[in-house]
């Protein structure tokens, strides 16, 4: 399964189970930095932990159209206690070569802005895997390395302590960027420091950006984490102005996602602000 750009902290617990250990400081909501490394490093290693089972696909799907082109962009939004203001994240498909996409990552919190340009792996044994990265300053490139991605990915996940118990999964449909997304919504019962809570993924095969959303909520209804994916689509050209965390990119005008959902579920299960 091709894994985002985003959400290692979420990866990282899955794959470890009870006791993954990520060493989150529940009092500041931030990852410490051991921590963050480990996660980010575990989501760039995963499209590697994935190969043999890649390998045994069909040879017809090496051969399958691009499923991201060069103008394809998403729009994710973070928030939540784990800090004090709201990040986006928007990632752009700048280039195709070959089975590699040049990406633009740019990352806001209303104040300051980082944008790298990264090299991703899109064949079907490798995909999602970050090749190299470059940070860009006035439209030109300056040499990054893979660990200041690994810092801005960092930013945007809150790394849960253990993951005590799989409490369900449903099947939903999330309606994001004019379109639908069919997904599997997944909760698990897991604890940040001393806290307990329930974390729920939003997770689909057929969306070739990764994972859709994704939230933890404390025993007391507060939202310690949220990510959102806030809008997709295709657009030739790059937005004159940039993002807000608040707000919208006015070139890509954003529409928030909703979840269709089961009839007897809770209203505090809701994704939207």
């Amino acid at each position: 399964m091709n894994r985002p750009l985003l959400f290692a902290a979420l990866t990282s617990l899955l794959a470890a189970g009870c006791g993954a250990g990520l060493g989150t400081n529940a009092r500041a909501g931030r990852p410490q930095d051991a921590a963050a490394k480990a996660a980010a490093q575990a989501e760039r290693a995963a499209p590697e932990r994935a190969k043999g089972e890649a390998d045994a696909i069909a040879p017809a799907a090496e051969e399958a159209p691009p499923a991201r082109a060069p103008g394809d962009y998403v729009a994710y939004r973070f928030s939540g206690s784990f800090r004090k203001t709201p990040l986006l994240l928007t990632q752009r498909v700048v280039a195709r070569e070959g089975d590699v996409l040049v990406v633009d990552v740019t990352l806001e919190d209303g104040k300051e802005t980082e944008a790298l340009r990264v090299r991703m792996s899109d064949a079907p044994s490798r995909r999602g895997e970050i090749l190299g990265a470059a940070w860009i300053d006035g439209g030109a490139e300056r040499p990054a390395t893979l660990a200041a991605y690994d810092a801005m990915m960092a930013k945007t996940a809150l790394a849960a302590d253990e993951n005590e118990e799989v409490l369900g999964t449903e099947a939903v449909s999330v309606e994001v960027g004019g379109g639908a997304i069919a997904c599997q919504k997944t909760s698990f019962r897991v604890r940040i420091g001393r806290t307990k809570a329930t974390m729920r993924t939003l997770q689909s095969d057929d969306f070739a950006w990764g994972d859709v959303g994704g939230e933890i909520t404390a025993e007391d209804g507060r939202v310690l984490y949220r990510a959102e994916l806030i809008d997709r689509g295709h657009a030739d050209a790059r937005p004159s102005a940039p993002a807000t965390a608040a707000g919208a990119e006015p070139g890509l005008a954003p529409r928030p996602a909703t979840v269709a959902r089961s009839e007897d579920e809770d209203e505090g299960d809701d994704y939207e602000d």
